[in-house]
């Protein structure tokens, strides 16, 4: 047990320390975060409403989805997890740590956040700050095992940026992140659906704000990422592997399971 304290506690020093981690976890979202809130406040008034939850999101992906499958690539490709095997760490270690890390480094962008658009943005701050941070935790769980997941099924650096991508510029326009879900086209509702952080503003919505869901959301959003939490891990620890040797198609196709919560409630 000391020991797993031990690494994680080095992993969360090292996403400090690590320049591009640091600009992943922190700069590049609360830089964003800044940029958006200076000028979307004034050209879109509603914009205020989902500014808080919407920024959590943006990220809770720039960490989860552009920085932590790629570190895991690295890691695999260098030799380190070979490394880390001879020396006898487990691979439960490697799997849970860096979800742990991440959301320790997103708990604090998230407040930082919830603050900062308040005083300085006039974002709406959630009514039940209880569901707030349930909400918080679980989607950024859902996120992070998803990310972890990206970098297993990954046999490149280039991989995992198509991979990576596919989730998150559709989230960015489709997850309700920048333009309220109900200003969406009704034809892109189950479209949106396929994607975690379109059930994490649904979640930040429903429970947080005490908004009532539209008649076109049937799924309940928390279940939805609870069970993508599950099913991700399952698989993290199925198609973990400790070097870059090939994997056999029929393996990586379980990966595609990880979809299956979001498949159910887009046809919903």
């Amino acid at each position: 047990m000391k020991g797993f304290v031990y690494h994680a506690i080095y992993d969360f020093k090292t996403g400090l320390r690590d320049k591009t981690l640091m600009l992943m976890n922190y700069l590049f979202p609360l830089g964003f975060f800044l940029l958006v809130g200076t000028f979307m406040t004034k050209i879109n008034p509603f914009f205020a409403e989902i500014m808080v939850p919407g920024m959590l999101l943006f990220a809770l992906m720039s960490s989860s989805l552009l920085s932590l499958p790629g570190t895991l690539v690295t890691s695999r490709e260098s030799g380190v997890y070979r490394s880390f095997r001879v020396h006898g760490i487990p691979s439960y270690s490697l799997i849970t740590i860096p979800i742990i890390g991440n959301l320790f480094h997103a708990a604090i962008v998230c407040a930082l956040i919830t603050v900062l658009s308040s005083l300085f943005f006039g974002g709406v701050l959630p009514v039940h700050w209880g569901w707030f941070a349930m909400v918080f935790i679980l989607s950024a769980l859902c996120l992070s095992t998803l990310g972890m997941l990206i970098g297993i099924v990954s046999q490149s650096s280039r991989a995992t940026v198509l991979i990576a991508q596919a989730f998150y510029l559709p989230s960015v326009l489709l997850g309700g992140l920048m333009v309220p879900a109900d200003q969406l086209p009704a034809s892109l509702t189950a479209v949106a659906s396929l994607f975690p952080a379109t059930h994490a503003i649904r979640a930040f919505s429903f429970y947080a704000y005490g908004k009532t869901p539209p008649g076109a959301v049937m799924a309940n959003p928390l279940l939805v990422m609870v069970a993508g939490i599950i099913i991700n891990t399952v698989l993290c620890f199925t198609l973990f592997q400790w070097d870059t040797r090939p994997v056999g198609r029929k393996r990586l196709l379980f990966g595609l399971l990880s979809l299956t919560p979001f498949v159910v409630s887009a046809l919903l």
